[in-house]
């Protein structure tokens, strides 16, 4: 099933369009790119705020703030990477660090559903206190994207 899904995919007149444009492939890798840089900044602000690293503002004023900032570089990287993928498909599910880039990645956004509908979380946001486990959380969430990170970087040489 997953192989017709994929064999579909690349056969898709969009995925075509870009595997035959000069400029397509490169511009979305762009895309993808700042999709990431602007998921991972404002990740990293956000996570560094709740861990007590950075003070300068009220917690209540930049979680709102960052987080959504932060799903729209989440958008931007997934609407680019799946484009990116339906290219080569069958290529990236070969690949052991793009199966890995997903698994990681799957275990981040669950971190994320936790903590968006957790209790530590609307209390954060009221301004209450950072309870041990959104810390934790946090710290979960740094690591699993700079892993998510490496292993995307992976993908080229693996």
């Amino acid at each position: 099933m997953l192989q017709s899904l994929s064999s579909t995919l690349a056969e898709s007149a969009l995925a075509s369009a870009i595997r035959h444009s000069e400029l397509a492939y490169p511009l979305l890798s762009s895309l993808h790119i700042v999709g990431i840089g602007i998921l991972l900044g404002n990740i990293l602000l956000l996570d560094l705020r709740l861990l007590g690293v950075l003070r300068q503002n009220a917690l209540a004023e930049v979680l709102s703030l960052l987080s959504r900032i932060a799903g729209l570089g989440l958008g931007l990287a997934i609407a680019s990477g799946l484009l990116l993928f339906s290219v080569q498909p069958q290529h990236y599910l070969h690949n052991p660090a793009f199966l890995l880039k997903l698994a990681l990645l799957s275990l981040a956004l669950l971190n994320l559903l936790l903590v968006q509908y957790s209790q530590s979380w609307q209390q954060a946001q009221s301004g209450g206190q950072v309870s041990s486990g959104l810390k934790l959380a946090a710290a979960c969430s740094l690591l699993l994207w700079l892993a998510i990170i490496i292993a995307g970087r992976w993908i080229a040489f693996a």
